[in-house]
């Protein structure tokens, strides 16, 4: 955890790091928002809602990951490979996309869980796809203990925050980044 915490501190510019909270911030809203207005719909009008939620969503977390790398200064020059680049966005809105169909399936909070799951795991494999696709001089080595935690913590921590009651009263809110 401290290597972690080191990274962020030292290694970081903090205005991207704020950009990509404020990022991360609006596109969670209006993600919440949609995820509202595809529940309280049904048939092809779900389905188009889901298809923008899914957009949204998936383009947001990976405007988050992606303007958070940017913030990152390794000490040498960095660069990203276009098409990882672009296949980590495709995993983003299409996991996004999966996940919200599984947590619209059904009203139960269990299944809403289980497609905040899916979205967490979605998060881990576009991360993990956009961290390939960045290009330094120099070897990246991956401390599998780090990676399999942040996978357990995006999983678990994902549908706990979907499934909880407070979720469903402030998710209806316009604009309330807490729920999902």
């Amino acid at each position: 955890m401290y290597r972690v915490l080191t990274c962020l501190v030292v290694e970081h510019d903090w205005r991207l790091v704020v950009l990509a909270g404020a990022i991360c911030w609006f596109a969670s809203a209006v993600a919440i928002s949609l995820f509202h207005r595809a529940r309280a719909s049904h048939g092809r009008t779900r389905a188009i809602w889901v298809c923008l939620d899914a957009a949204v969503g998936g383009c947001g977390i990976w405007a988050t990951h992606f303007v958070a790398m940017l913030a990152y200064d390794p000490g040498a020059g960095a660069g990203y490979n276009i098409p990882i680049t672009l296949l980590s966005l495709l995993f983003a809105v299409a996991i996004v996309a999966i996940g919200l169909c599984v947590a619209l399936s059904s009203a139960r909070r269990s299944v809403v869980a289980i497609g905040g799951a899916v979205i967490g795991i979605g998060v881990a494999a576009m991360h993990y796809t956009g961290m390939l696709a960045l290009e330094l001089p120099a070897y990246i080595v991956w401390a599998p203990g780090i990676v399999s935690a942040s996978i357990v913590f995006g999983s678990v921590l994902q549908p706990l925050q979907c499934s909880s009651p407070r979720a469903a009263t402030i998710a209806y809110i316009p604009w309330s980044p807490r729920a999902c």
